[in-house]
């Protein structure tokens, strides 16, 4: 593209080109009034019908799970699949498997595109984060609450239905539980002579088994303590809260700091914890019996386990200081149907088989799964089964965990809290002060979407009879099943002698058979049938409206016919120029500029007219223009300056290691009196030729501090929490992938130099370094600029180093990047954690402008365009 433009005339190109951009931001706007004037509601109907889809028309549902591949849930799991398909012949699922940690992301970003699943596993803490997107003003999940009874709704611990309401929309089906507990390796207790764990426990009697139990390379207790979900049990039982009865974060409240203090003294006072625990490094010391207690859930019993460990389990310590137990915070996990779902009665019946009593069965005693069925609670194979018996005894005394949009914040502010009180950069309770105002913060910023609406009379009858004799109790039944009874749990009222009821859970389309039943008449065992009747829900399913590609394809359109008009006129000036012998030069060059319209050009006039939208993930599709607001907020933002200022040193140290390193090199393996070039030439190459994300975490995992580098000093040096370390380690690290690709490309340079120059300038007596200096460096200018400049631009957008060595810790400032943060990683978090999609593009095109003013100057300055003489 560049050599055609350069054939024309300059004023005509400039023309052209602001034409092009023109029309590309006038399609993407376009595109914004389009999407806009289509946000109509959309209603189908649901193709689930037990009257005639069950029995005729057959049903695929997808669902995404969240268990480990290979592993017994995922056994378990497929089972049950193939027990509700056996039991529903016309029913088929599609299961996909997707990592638990980024479900929540993966989903949220499925659903933003159109293609969410029809049934999806997540936890209560996930729909904290999903439950304020909207696409197109959509919620991403269903309220499942016209679509169960009382009675289906009943049979589960009323924690952890609660648990999966986000406000007043039930978003999942509680399926299971997870909280801590305290585990412990009974070899190793019964080596030292010492007394198993039990309920008495005080953080005194753990503490000092822990010291008694720390010998050689054995810690007495495995738990990583700078994360969160550690410290949450003992804060409660220092006498913290998260938050207070109103929702309001109380992160610093009293015995929070000393929590904190507690917790952090294990590991660099009293060692009995090892240094730079984490979760991984802290199952790895336990399965090697490195580790004499660990604090642990449930979801890791069967690894250890099969690792033919003797382990026990007991209840969390009580604290001395306050007579307290410590409360672990419990967590639910479920089943959520999806609100893009075409398939929501056969997706909720599919969500509650696989939350039913027996297939939590299943999963209790097969995968030591904590059920959330009250049924299971006293079934004999439960009570009489250790494990579960002890998580489940555990998980009374726990803290359910708030489904709201505070607790999926508050990990963010607590780590970096916990990062400046480990690097010894403040107190314990002057981090949580500050996590706490930066919590406040950020709900005062962050957007709060509409509450969603239910659709009025879908999957509900509402139904009204005459009792004038009073009974004590009303059984309302549906089709030979109980669905509720008032006053335990139907939704009835009464005016006088008329009783108006909503049942649902109904099926829309099907006659349900209707009884209401009267019970207890004066203390007597009376009963009379009030009701029976005939009764279907007319109301059909409300499903957003699919994607409009229609502006997209308007866009491209627009781009495209442009550049058919530009390579025609070229072709028409060329033509009148008489310059025939090009006839088609124009036209071959077509489809690749067509791919770079499509591929490059939208997306990136996509990106700068984002950036002037206050386009944010819970409200995609309703984005506002807004101006330069995003962009101040980019020049205004408190660690812009340093985020900026270590990307520069980062593309500068990189760069310059790079070409001076693998120049080097490829003077010496140039040297035609060292022998093995060629196989030198390979060793230096693997660098560069495995995948980057595998040698990053390769040296991440040998700079732990149970990494291979501290077993050679003999050491346990924590490298990367140190954040002068860690921004040296980091750059180190991109050196040793970097170097062979400038090895490899200025050997190809100096191999195409003539010798027959060097060789007359040996004969003229010149010296090695004026040969170097004035033969050598000149001639391979040509090659140099470019591989210098296309290194600082490929340096400066390095995502994977940072993101897979540090995720861009140390995070020691709130609401700031990270200690090893540069442009691009932040910028991901703006995008991808904090969803604020506007304010991501407009960082993304100040890195665009940046480098665009750097490559203009540096091109002019090198003279990169000019041939060399």
């Amino acid at each position: 593209m560049y050599g055609l433009f350069v054939a024309s005339n300059l004023r005509l190109t400039l023309f052209l080109a602001a034409l092009l951009l023109i029309a590309s931001l006038a399609a993407i706007a376009n595109n914004n009034r389009i999407e806009s004037d289509s946000s109509n509601v959309y209603l189908e109907l649901d193709d689930y019908s037990p009257t005639s889809a069950r029995s005729e028309t057959q049903i695929t549902l997808s669902v995404w799970y969240t268990f480990a591949s290979e592993s017994k849930e995922e056994e378990t799991y497929l089972d049950a699949i193939g027990g509700f398909e056996q039991a529903n012949p016309h029913i088929s699922v599609e299961s996909t498997m997707v990592p638990y940690g980024n479900a929540d992301q993966l989903f949220m970003t499925a659903a933003q595109g159109g293609e969410a699943p029809d049934l999806v596993r997540l936890s209560s803490d996930q729909l904290g984060k999903i439950g304020e997107v909207r696409v197109d003003g959509y919620p991403l999940l269903e309220d499942l609450r016209p679509h169960l009874t009382p009675n289906q709704l009943g049979q589960f611990d009323q924690r952890a239905v609660t648990g999966m309401y986000y406000g007043e929309s039930l978003l999942g089906i509680p399926a299971s539980q997870d909280c801590l507990s305290l585990l412990y390796n009974k070899a190793i207790f019964d080596a030292q002579g010492l007394d198993y764990p039990d309920d008495t426990w005080t953080t005194d009697d753990l503490l000092s088994a822990a010291k008694n139990l720390t010998y050689g390379d054995v810690k007495g207790l495995a738990l990583p303590v700078k994360v969160a979900y550690w410290w949450f049990p003992f804060q409660e039982g220092f006498g913290g809260h998260l938050f207070d009865e109103s929702g309001n974060p109380t992160l610093d409240s009293n015995g929070s700091a000393a929590a904190v203090d507690w917790l952090f003294a294990l590991e660099k006072e009293h060692g009995v914890v090892a240094t730079g625990t984490q979760i991984e490094s802290m199952k790895s010391q336990f399965i090697t019996s490195k580790a004499a207690m660990i604090v642990d859930g449930p979801w890791n019993w069967a690894t250890y386990e099969s690792s033919r460990l003797n382990v026990g389990q007991s209840l969390l310590p009580i604290v001395e200081e306050s007579g307290l137990r410590s409360s672990p915070l419990v967590t639910y996990k479920g089943w959520s149907v999806t609100k893009q779902s075409s398939q929501k009665v056969a997706s909720t019946d599919l969500a509650l088989w696989l939350s039913s009593p027996s297939v939590q069965r299943d999963f209790a005693l097969d995968t030591y799964t904590m059920p959330t069925s009250i049924e299971l609670y006293t079934d004999p194979q439960i009570t009489e089964n250790e494990v579960i018996s002890g998580f489940l005894s555990q998980a009374q005394v726990g803290t359910p965990a708030p489904t709201t949009r505070g607790m999926a914040l508050v990990y963010g502010p607590l780590g970096t809290a916990f990062e400046q009180v480990y690097t010894d950069s403040s107190t314990s309770q002057q981090a949580l002060s500050g996590a706490n105002s930066e919590l406040i913060n950020l709900l005062a910023e962050s957007q709060q979407a509409e509450a969603s609406q239910l659709v009025d009379g879908y999957r509900t009858i509402s139904i009204s009879f005459i009792d004038e004799s009073g009974y004590d109790l009303y059984r309302i039944s549906f089709d030979g099943e109980e669905h509720s009874t008032y006053p335990n749990n139907a939704d009835c009222f009464n005016t006088e002698s008329q009783w108006n009821c909503n049942l649902t859970g109904m099926i829309p389309g099907k006659m349900h058979d209707i009884l209401v039943i009267g019970e207890g008449l004066n203390g007597t065992s009376e009963s009379s049938t009030l009701l029976t009747m005939n009764m279907s829900s007319e109301v059909q399913d409300e499903i957003p409206p699919p994607a409009d590609t229609s502006p997209i394809l308007f866009a491209v359109g627009s781009i495209v016919f442009s550049l058919i008009a530009l390579l025609s006129f070229l072709r028409w000036r060329d033509a009148r120029a008489g310059k025939s012998r090009s006839k088609l030069a124009h036209f071959y060059v077509a489809p690749a500029l067509v791919a770079l319209a499509v591929l490059t050009f939208y997306p990136v006039f996509y990106g700068i007219w984002l950036s002037f939208t206050n386009a944010d993930q819970t409200h995609l599709g309703e984005q506002a223009w807004v101006g330069l607001a995003n962009f101040a907020e980019v020049f205004t933002e408190s660690g812009f300056v340093r985020v900026t200022l270590f990307t520069l040193i980062w593309t500068v140290v990189n760069v310059s290691a790079h070409i001076g390193l693998g120049l080097l090199l490829a003077i010496l393996l140039n040297n035609k009196h060292v022998r093995g070039r060629v196989a030198y030439r390979t060793i230096l190459l693997l660098p560069w030729a495995i995948p980057s994300y595998i040698s990053v975490l390769v040296w991440r995992g040998m700079l732990e501090p149970a990494g291979l580098i501290n077993d050679i000093l003999g050491t346990d040096f924590n490298f990367l929490a140190d954040p002068t370390g860690a921004k040296a380690l980091v750059i180190m690290v991109n050196i040793w992938l970097g170097v062979p690709f400038m090895m490899m490309s200025l050997s190809g340079a100096l191999q195409s130099l003539p010798q027959e120059m060097y060789e007359a300038a040996e004969l003229d007596g010149i010296s090695s370094w004026a040969r170097f200096r004035h033969l050598t460096l000149p001639n391979l200018k040509s090659a140099m600029v470019p591989l210098s400049l296309l290194g600082f631009i490929w340096t400066f957008n390095m995502f994977n180093v940072i993101y897979l060595m540090t995720d861009g810790g140390p995070n020691l400032y709130f609401g700031e990047p990270g200690s090893t943060d540069i442009l691009i990683t932040y910028v991901y978090d703006i995008a991808f954690r904090d969803g604020a999609y506007g304010v991501a593009a407009a960082w993304s095109v100040v890195i665009f402008l940046m480098l665009l003013g750097f490559s203009v100057v540096y091109m002019k300055q090198t003279n990169a365009t000019e041939a060399v003489t």
